[in-house]
This record gives C-alpha cells, structure tokens and sequence, in this order.
C-alpha cells in the first residue's frame, strides 16, 4: 500500500464492505444458533492444546487485549513528544469510537458464553463479538497504520507491523484458549473490527493527516 501518494483509499473501503459482510454472516448465524458445531470443533481442539506451557504463554497474552494493555499502550505514544500527534491522539480517538461500537454490538446479541467450567481465567459479560479480539485489532491496527504512515518504510515501522500483527492473532487465539469465547465470537470481533479500521485509516488519511502534513510544510 503506497500511503505517500494515492493511500489507496477504494482498496481499503473495499476492504471495509467485505470484512463487514463477513461480519452480517457470522453474526446472522450466531443469532440464529446454527454455529454450535462449527465452534465445539474448533474450540475442543484449541483446549486440546492446554498444558502448563502454552497456559503460561496465552494466559497472560490474553490480558494485552483489554481496555487496561490497549490504554496503556496509546498512552506511551501520548507522552512522547514525537508521536503524539502523529500517532497517539489519532489512535486514541480510533480506539474509544471502537469501544462504544463494541458495546453496543455486546448488548444487542447478549450471547452467552462458553460454560464456565471450561475458562481458565474469570470473565464476565457477554461473549459475541468478542472485545479483546475487536478492540485488540482496532488498537494495535490503527498503531500499525500510523506508525507506518509516519515512518514509512523504516525498521522500526516493519518492526511494529510485525509485532502487533502477531499480538492481534495471538490475542484472539488466546480468548478460545482461556475458554470464553467460541471461534465464532473471535471471528466476529475480527471482521468487525478490521471493517471498522479500514473506515477508520480512510478518515485519518482524508481528514486529520493529510491536513497535519500540510501545516508542517
């Protein structure tokens, strides 16, 4: 994606519309409860995988997807003079629009989650789509975008892309791990969240950076 010239904006609204009927579908099969087969096959063979190893690396990599790990981390860039503007007042506000728009997808399908028998971890609320992978892609993302967008090309760029790239799978593959989500929610949360992220670059790129480069020129 060439983001120093076109941005590339019809790709990534195309993007939006596919991830965002992706998410119509699973959500219109969670609602009408036709993925039960589908998420005890899949989320049998995640727990299959449960031993003192991978539960003391997933365990704790499940907790970089909350509120508390994503506010953390935009803040580090707030408080540092070079990136504030270019990346942490923009992921901020990305990332508290994606709250709110979790939640209101939380409360609307009230799906309950697995049975607790089989979470390792305390978890409460409701279980489709699931915050941590959502809001966990949202953040990291949009951090990938920005970080990008101000550096392309760089190390360090490469370095972050790479990084959270593996954080956001790893965090949605650790909410099946810790058995509070079925593979459906994660699916969900994902295709909602990358829907969103693309909208989100597009209105960044048009709106707010293209605006910060030109007061800089």
């Amino acid at each position: 994606m060439d983001m120093n010239k076109t941005y590339d904006y019809k790709k990534r609204l195309f993007i939006a519309v596919v991830a965002l009927a992706c998410f119509g579908f699973v959500a219109y099969q969670v609602a009408w409860g036709r993925t039960d087969d589908f998420d005890m096959v899949v989320d049998y063979a995640v727990y299959d995988l449960r031993n003192p190893v991978t539960k003391a690396i997933f365990i704790p990599i499940t907790y970089l997807g909350n509120w508390f790990s994503n506010v953390g981390t935009i803040l580090v860039f707030l408080m540092v003079p070079a990136t504030r503007k270019k990346v942490g007042l923009p992921a901020a506000v990305t990332g508290a629009i994606g709250v709110g728009i979790y939640k209101a997808l939380k409360s609307y399908f009230a799906r309950p989650r697995p049975d607790v028998s089989l979470h390792l971890i305390d978890q409460g609320g409701w279980s489709f789509p699931s915050g941590h992978s959502m809001n966990g892609l949202i953040c990291y993302g949009v951090l990938i975008f920005l970080i990008w967008r101000g550096w392309p090309g760089s190390k360090g760029a490469r370095a972050a892309a790479i990084g959270f790239t593996c954080l956001i799978l790893a965090i949605g593959f650790s909410r099946i791990f810790v058995g509070v989500h079925f593979v459906t929610d994660v699916l969900g949360g994902w295709s909602m969240g990358l829907a969103y992220l693309m909208a989100a670059t597009v209105v960044l790129d048009r709106f707010v950076l293209s605006r910060a480069d030109r007061r800089e020129v």
